[in-house]
Protein backbone atom coordinates (compact mmCIF):
# COMPACT_ATOMS: atom_id res chain seq x y z
CA UNK A 1 0.00 0.00 0.00
CA UNK A 2 1.14 3.78 -1.05
CA UNK A 3 2.31 5.94 2.26
CA UNK A 4 -0.44 8.62 2.50
CA UNK A 5 2.78 11.03 2.14
CA UNK A 6 6.17 11.29 0.59
CA UNK A 7 8.34 14.13 1.81
CA UNK A 8 11.57 14.82 -0.48
CA UNK A 9 14.23 17.06 0.96
CA UNK A 10 17.87 17.85 -0.66
CA UNK A 11 20.29 18.90 1.16
CA UNK A 12 23.91 20.48 0.21
CA UNK A 13 25.97 21.53 3.48
CA UNK A 14 23.27 21.84 5.90
CA UNK A 15 23.71 19.26 8.61
CA UNK A 16 22.33 21.01 11.58
CA UNK A 17 19.34 22.75 9.56
CA UNK A 18 18.80 19.43 7.93
CA UNK A 19 18.17 17.39 11.47
CA UNK A 20 16.04 20.24 12.62
CA UNK A 21 13.79 19.79 9.48
CA UNK A 22 13.96 15.80 10.60
CA UNK A 23 13.30 17.29 14.36
CA UNK A 24 10.12 18.56 12.99
CA UNK A 25 8.20 15.93 11.06
CA UNK A 26 9.12 13.39 13.72
CA UNK A 27 7.22 15.96 16.19
CA UNK A 28 4.52 15.18 14.10
CA UNK A 29 3.85 12.04 13.27
CA UNK A 30 1.72 10.33 10.11
CA UNK A 31 1.35 6.97 9.90
CA UNK A 32 2.77 5.15 6.94
CA UNK A 33 5.04 8.50 6.40
CA UNK A 34 7.86 8.39 3.68
CA UNK A 35 10.89 10.74 4.02
CA UNK A 36 13.46 11.33 1.34
CA UNK A 37 16.70 12.71 1.68
CA UNK A 38 18.96 13.56 -1.06
CA UNK A 39 22.12 14.70 0.05
CA UNK A 40 23.81 16.50 -2.39
CA UNK A 41 27.56 16.02 -2.34
CA UNK A 42 27.68 17.62 1.35
CA UNK A 43 31.02 17.53 2.83
CA UNK A 44 29.53 18.76 6.41
CA UNK A 45 28.92 14.48 7.16
CA UNK A 46 25.07 15.38 7.05
CA UNK A 47 23.95 11.62 5.22
CA UNK A 48 25.88 10.03 8.72
CA UNK A 49 24.52 12.66 10.76
CA UNK A 50 20.85 11.84 9.77
CA UNK A 51 21.40 8.10 9.30
CA UNK A 52 22.47 8.04 13.23
CA UNK A 53 19.12 10.27 14.56
CA UNK A 54 16.96 9.61 12.14
CA UNK A 55 17.22 5.78 10.54
CA UNK A 56 13.49 5.75 9.45
CA UNK A 57 14.64 8.49 6.36
CA UNK A 58 15.56 7.10 3.19
CA UNK A 59 19.02 9.06 2.53
CA UNK A 60 20.29 9.05 -1.25
CA UNK A 61 23.47 11.25 -1.95
CA UNK A 62 25.02 12.59 -5.29
CA UNK A 63 28.67 11.88 -5.45
CA UNK A 64 29.25 15.03 -7.20
CA UNK A 65 27.19 18.23 -6.73
CA UNK A 66 23.84 17.81 -8.94
CA UNK A 67 22.04 21.33 -7.71
CA UNK A 68 18.80 21.37 -6.18
CA UNK A 69 16.56 20.90 -9.14
CA UNK A 70 18.21 17.75 -10.29
CA UNK A 71 18.47 16.59 -6.11
CA UNK A 72 14.75 17.13 -6.12
CA UNK A 73 13.82 15.32 -8.77
CA UNK A 74 15.96 12.50 -8.07
CA UNK A 75 14.00 11.95 -4.44
CA UNK A 76 10.76 12.83 -6.13
CA UNK A 77 11.21 9.34 -8.69
CA UNK A 78 11.93 7.50 -5.32
CA UNK A 79 8.92 8.58 -4.01
CA UNK A 80 5.86 6.13 -3.61
CA UNK A 81 3.41 8.25 -1.61
CA UNK A 82 0.28 9.77 -3.08
CA UNK A 83 0.88 12.74 -2.08
CA UNK A 84 4.72 14.03 -2.38
CA UNK A 85 5.96 16.97 0.07
CA UNK A 86 8.87 18.82 -1.77
CA UNK A 87 10.70 20.84 1.56
CA UNK A 88 13.50 22.66 1.76
CA UNK A 89 16.51 21.35 4.08
CA UNK A 90 16.17 25.13 6.29
CA UNK A 91 12.47 24.65 7.28
CA UNK A 92 10.65 23.36 10.32
CA UNK A 93 6.49 22.03 10.20
CA UNK A 94 4.32 22.97 12.79
CA UNK A 95 2.71 20.15 14.63
CA UNK A 96 0.22 18.57 13.25
CA UNK A 97 0.57 19.74 9.82
CA UNK A 98 1.32 16.96 8.08
CA UNK A 99 -1.83 15.27 9.36
CA UNK A 100 -3.71 18.43 7.80
CA UNK A 101 -2.29 18.47 4.18
CA UNK A 102 -3.33 14.82 3.60
CA UNK A 103 -6.47 15.72 4.79
CA UNK A 104 -6.73 18.87 2.63
CA UNK A 105 -5.91 17.18 -0.78
CA UNK A 106 -8.21 14.10 0.67
CA UNK A 107 -11.27 16.44 0.85
CA UNK A 108 -10.50 18.77 -2.47
CA UNK A 109 -9.97 16.30 -5.26
CA UNK A 110 -9.50 19.88 -7.70
CA UNK A 111 -6.63 20.77 -5.15
CA UNK A 112 -3.56 19.91 -7.49
CA UNK A 113 -1.03 21.96 -5.44
CA UNK A 114 -0.60 23.08 -1.86
CA UNK A 115 1.66 25.59 -0.67
CA UNK A 116 2.73 26.38 2.74
CA UNK A 117 2.11 29.27 5.08
CA UNK A 118 5.80 30.20 5.48
CA UNK A 119 7.50 32.42 7.57
CA UNK A 120 10.96 33.60 9.21
CA UNK A 121 12.21 32.49 12.87
CA UNK A 122 10.95 35.99 14.43
CA UNK A 123 7.07 34.79 13.15
CA UNK A 124 7.02 37.62 10.59
CA UNK A 125 5.09 36.00 7.21
CA UNK A 126 7.29 35.05 4.15
CA UNK A 127 6.01 35.23 0.49
CA UNK A 128 4.50 31.80 0.02
CA UNK A 129 3.21 32.27 -3.33
CA UNK A 130 1.67 34.48 -5.82
CA UNK A 131 1.01 35.47 -9.45
CA UNK A 132 2.68 34.98 -12.37
CA UNK A 133 5.51 37.58 -13.08
CA UNK A 134 5.00 40.65 -15.55
CA UNK A 135 7.40 43.15 -16.47
CA UNK A 136 6.55 45.21 -13.93
CA UNK A 137 7.18 42.56 -11.57
CA UNK A 138 10.81 42.30 -13.03
CA UNK A 139 11.60 45.93 -13.01
CA UNK A 140 10.31 46.29 -9.22
CA UNK A 141 12.83 43.04 -8.19
CA UNK A 142 15.95 44.54 -9.22
CA UNK A 143 14.56 48.62 -8.59
CA UNK A 144 14.23 48.51 -4.39
CA UNK A 145 11.56 50.13 -4.86
CA UNK A 146 9.32 47.85 -3.29
CA UNK A 147 11.64 47.75 0.19
CA UNK A 148 11.52 51.64 -0.22
CA UNK A 149 7.07 51.30 -0.41
CA UNK A 150 6.99 49.11 2.47
CA UNK A 151 7.77 51.28 4.91
CA UNK A 152 4.23 53.07 3.73
CA UNK A 153 0.98 51.12 5.98
CA UNK A 154 -1.32 51.47 3.18
CA UNK A 155 1.04 49.75 0.57
CA UNK A 156 1.55 47.04 3.66
CA UNK A 157 -2.19 46.82 4.01
CA UNK A 158 -2.64 46.14 0.92
CA UNK A 159 -0.29 42.92 0.97
CA UNK A 160 -1.62 39.70 1.59
CA UNK A 161 1.58 38.17 2.97
CA UNK A 162 -0.35 36.07 5.49
CA UNK A 163 -4.43 34.93 4.39
CA UNK A 164 -6.28 33.48 6.83
CA UNK A 165 -7.80 31.14 4.06
CA UNK A 166 -7.17 29.09 1.43
CA UNK A 167 -5.53 31.66 -1.73
CA UNK A 168 -6.00 30.38 -4.99
CA UNK A 169 -2.69 31.71 -6.79
CA UNK A 170 -0.70 30.86 -9.60
CA UNK A 171 2.57 29.46 -8.39
CA UNK A 172 3.65 28.64 -4.45
CA UNK A 173 7.47 28.73 -3.45
CA UNK A 174 9.19 24.98 -3.47
CA UNK A 175 10.32 25.95 -0.22
CA UNK A 176 7.49 23.82 1.07
CA UNK A 177 5.25 22.59 -1.86
CA UNK A 178 3.01 19.89 -1.77
CA UNK A 179 1.42 17.83 -4.71
CA UNK A 180 -0.56 14.85 -5.99
CA UNK A 181 1.34 12.03 -7.54
CA UNK A 182 -1.30 12.81 -10.07
CA UNK A 183 -0.06 15.62 -10.65
CA UNK A 184 3.82 14.75 -10.95
CA UNK A 185 2.96 12.06 -13.52
CA UNK A 186 1.10 14.76 -15.78
CA UNK A 187 3.37 17.59 -15.40
CA UNK A 188 6.55 16.41 -14.00
CA UNK A 189 9.73 16.26 -13.73
CA UNK A 190 10.86 19.71 -12.33
CA UNK A 191 12.94 21.36 -15.21
CA UNK A 192 16.15 20.79 -14.61
CA UNK A 193 17.31 23.62 -16.95
CA UNK A 194 16.66 25.68 -14.47
CA UNK A 195 19.80 25.88 -11.93
CA UNK A 196 18.58 26.98 -8.64
CA UNK A 197 15.59 28.99 -9.21
CA UNK A 198 12.04 29.45 -11.15
CA UNK A 199 11.53 25.99 -11.67
CA UNK A 200 8.60 25.71 -8.93
CA UNK A 201 6.93 28.63 -10.59
CA UNK A 202 7.39 26.55 -13.97
CA UNK A 203 5.87 23.38 -12.27
CA UNK A 204 2.32 25.43 -11.06
CA UNK A 205 1.83 27.15 -14.29
CA UNK A 206 2.29 24.05 -16.31
CA UNK A 207 -0.32 22.27 -13.33
CA UNK A 208 -2.80 25.17 -13.78
CA UNK A 209 -2.88 24.88 -17.41
CA UNK A 210 -3.27 21.26 -17.50
CA UNK A 211 -6.63 21.82 -15.19
CA UNK A 212 -5.15 21.73 -11.28
CA UNK A 213 -5.86 24.73 -8.96
CA UNK A 214 -2.86 25.56 -6.74
CA UNK A 215 -3.12 27.36 -3.45
CA UNK A 216 -1.60 28.87 -0.54
CA UNK A 217 -2.85 26.61 2.53
CA UNK A 218 -2.58 28.49 6.02
CA UNK A 219 -3.47 25.32 7.68
CA UNK A 220 0.20 24.54 6.99
CA UNK A 221 2.57 26.84 9.04
CA UNK A 222 6.25 26.25 7.99
CA UNK A 223 9.41 28.35 9.40
CA UNK A 224 11.91 29.10 6.74
CA UNK A 225 14.71 29.85 7.40
CA UNK A 226 14.94 31.68 4.13
CA UNK A 227 18.25 31.64 2.14
CA UNK A 228 19.83 29.15 4.45
CA UNK A 229 20.52 26.68 1.27
CA UNK A 230 22.21 29.23 -0.83
CA UNK A 231 24.01 31.41 1.45
CA UNK A 232 27.58 29.65 1.23
CA UNK A 233 27.29 29.89 -2.87
CA UNK A 234 29.76 31.59 -4.31
CA UNK A 235 28.73 34.91 -5.25
CA UNK A 236 25.20 34.83 -2.99
CA UNK A 237 24.14 37.63 -1.02
CA UNK A 238 21.71 37.99 1.65
CA UNK A 239 19.09 35.33 1.01
CA UNK A 240 19.65 35.38 -3.06
CA UNK A 241 21.89 34.47 -5.26
CA UNK A 242 21.78 37.30 -8.04
CA UNK A 243 23.40 35.90 -11.04
CA UNK A 244 21.37 32.57 -11.33
CA UNK A 245 18.23 34.56 -10.03
CA UNK A 246 18.92 36.36 -13.31
CA UNK A 247 20.04 33.79 -15.41
CA UNK A 248 17.10 31.49 -14.28
CA UNK A 249 13.80 33.90 -14.31
CA UNK A 250 15.20 34.85 -17.94
CA UNK A 251 14.85 31.30 -18.77
CA UNK A 252 11.48 31.02 -17.59
CA UNK A 253 10.47 34.08 -19.12
CA UNK A 254 11.31 32.61 -22.83
CA UNK A 255 9.79 29.37 -21.98
CA UNK A 256 6.49 30.74 -21.00
CA UNK A 257 6.58 33.76 -23.23
CA UNK A 258 8.89 33.70 -26.19
CA UNK A 259 12.03 35.48 -27.14
CA UNK A 260 10.66 38.69 -27.50
CA UNK A 261 9.04 38.91 -24.10
CA UNK A 262 12.43 37.80 -22.34
CA UNK A 263 14.24 40.59 -24.02
CA UNK A 264 11.78 43.07 -22.51
CA UNK A 265 12.41 40.92 -19.24
CA UNK A 266 15.46 41.61 -19.47
CA UNK A 267 15.71 45.64 -20.01
CA UNK A 268 13.14 45.55 -17.02
CA UNK A 269 15.88 43.98 -14.84
CA UNK A 270 18.50 45.94 -16.07
CA UNK A 271 16.62 49.18 -15.54
CA UNK A 272 14.94 48.60 -12.49
CA UNK A 273 19.18 47.79 -11.49
CA UNK A 274 20.30 51.17 -12.55
CA UNK A 275 17.70 52.87 -10.71
CA UNK A 276 18.65 50.97 -7.66
CA UNK A 277 22.34 51.92 -7.96
CA UNK A 278 21.06 55.90 -8.61
CA UNK A 279 19.23 56.23 -5.47
CA UNK A 280 21.83 54.37 -3.69
CA UNK A 281 24.40 57.28 -5.08
CA UNK A 282 21.85 59.99 -4.08
CA UNK A 283 21.21 58.84 -1.01
CA UNK A 284 25.06 59.01 -0.39
CA UNK A 285 24.98 62.04 -0.98
CA UNK A 286 22.39 63.54 0.69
Amino acid sequence: MAPPLSIVIPTHDTRELTLRCLDSLAASPLPGLEVILVDDASGDGTAGAVAERHPEVVVLRNEEPARFTRSANRGLARATGEILLLLNSDTEVEPGGLARLVEIFAREPELGIAGALLHYPDGSPQWSGGREPSLAWFFALTSGLPRLLEKLPLYRRSRPLAPDRPLEVDWVTGAAMAFRRAVWEAVGPLDEGFQFYAQDLDFCLRARRAGWRVEVRPEIRVLHHHGATIGRAPGASGHQHPELLWSDLLRWARKHHGPGWAARAGIALRTGARLRRALAILSHRV
